[in-house]
Parts: structure tokens; sequence; C-alpha cells
């Protein structure tokens, strides 16, 4: 599979660590990978202005002079770019921040040549064909674009499947859907809740907001596993 990656650090050591990194991956993990670098987000951002098609996934440091990472992935993220974006930092302070631009993970930089490779593979997929979850409702056979899935919620017996534009519901049991839907990206915030990570948008102790605005309650039983999988993702 080919993915053009794009390096944005100021500092030259680091994209050339970063780039051998990528050529190891790129080997051990059978992907064609093509790496562009730029020492700021100005740079970057004419680069995305130029070609829009020219990044699939962009390593972004933000501590950088001028515009900051953090700025740089709003200004993406205005132009249109539907690009992976995967925050580089020493600081786990703007982990929160970065989903207020989807950013799909936040590496610490000391951990990039263990955690890198791991989620190049999770941010192939999402160029990949389309999964989709299928249930079964007054004895007909539906199916739903996993990307589609906002949440699910239970109501006793009954489970709420909500998406962007629609809602359904069918019987089953949450805990089944959990595990079903373990390596899929979704996560248990709730007793009563099962929501997809990467529609995550904010969150705080005891709640968490979705990029349409939605509030969903989490239980002190999840606090931490939320708190760990959101703040530093799965790689």
């Amino acid at each position: 599979m080919h993915m053009k990656v794009a390096v944005c650090d100021d500092e030259p050591v680091y994209r050339l660590y970063l780039r051998e990194i990528l050529a190891r991956e790129s080997l051990v993990r059978n992907l064609e990978i093509e790496v562009t670098e730029y020492a700021g987000g100005e740079a970057l951002l004419e680069a995305y202005t130029r070609d829009p098609l020219s990044m699939d996934i962009v390593l972004l440091d933000i501590l950088m002079p001028g515009m900051d990472g953090m700025e740089t992935a709003k200004a993406l993220r205005k132009r249109g770019a539907g690009c992976v974006i995967v925050f580089l930092t020493s600081l786990e302070d703007f982990a929160r921040q970065g989903y207020e631009v989807r950013a799909f993970r936040y590496i610490l930089k000391e951990e990039a040549d263990r955690a890198l490779g791991p989620v190049l593979l999770e941010a192939a997929e999402e160029f990949g064909p389309e999964e989709y979850f299928s249930f079964t409702c007054d004895y007909c056979t539906h199916k739903v674009g996993i990307k589609d899935i906002l949440y699910f919620e239970s109501r006793k017996r009954l489970v709420i499947l909500q998406t962007v534009k629609a809602s359904f519901s069918f019987y089953q049991k949450l805990d089944i859907l959990e595990e079903q839907l373990s390596d899929k990206g979704f996560l248990r915030c709730h007793r009563s809740f099962l929501v997809r990570e990467k529609c995550v948008r904010s969150w705080k102790e005891n709640a968490l907001w979705l990029e349409d605005g939605t509030e969903l309650p989490i239980s002190r039983t999840y606090e931490k596993q939320v708190n760990r999988r959101l703040m530093l993702g799965k790689g």
C-alpha cells in the first residue's frame, strides 16, 4: 500500500530520525511510504494548498516557532484536509486539544521508535475498504458503515445505534457488542454506552463530548480506561 507521509518538525535531526523510522517500518510492515519534510507549519500549509492530495498522513510537532502544530492542524481542517494527523510532542498537556482537530493519535517524541509502526498500520486501515456493522431488526438484516457510527446506548435489552444522520434499535447485550467491536476503535465509557473513539472531541473526569456536540457520561468504573485510551491512544 502506498502512503504519502508529511513530517513537520523544526528540528532537522528529529526529522531525519523520523525518516529513518519510516524507512524501517516500510520494510518491516510491507508499506510503500513516500516522505516529504517541512520545517514549519507555514511551509506545510503552502505545500497542501498547492497539492491537497500530497498528504495522507501528517506527523506534526506541536511546539514549533511561528505557526505551531495545533494552529497548523486547525488550518488544515479549515481547508477541508481529510488527512490523518498524528501529533508528536514531548508534552502530554496538548492531548485533549488534539481531539478538537480530529487528531488520529498523539505520540510522545521519546516513544516514536516503538509507537510509530503500529500507528502507521492503523492509519493504513483508514484508506482501506469500508467496514460495516450488521444487525437484525424486525426480521430484516441491516448494515451500517463503521465510520458512520457515533455510539451505542443500552436501554435494558434494547440497544440504540446512533449515527450522524439516523438512529436504529435492535436487541443485543452491550457486553457482547463491546467484545465484537474490540478491534474496531470502540471504547466503553459507561455501562450503558459504547462510543467510537475517533468521534470524541474532548472529555473530562465524568463526561465526554462528540464532534456533533453530544455529551455522554463517563462512570467511575471506566474513568481510568477512558483517560488512558483517549490520552495516549492504543499505539
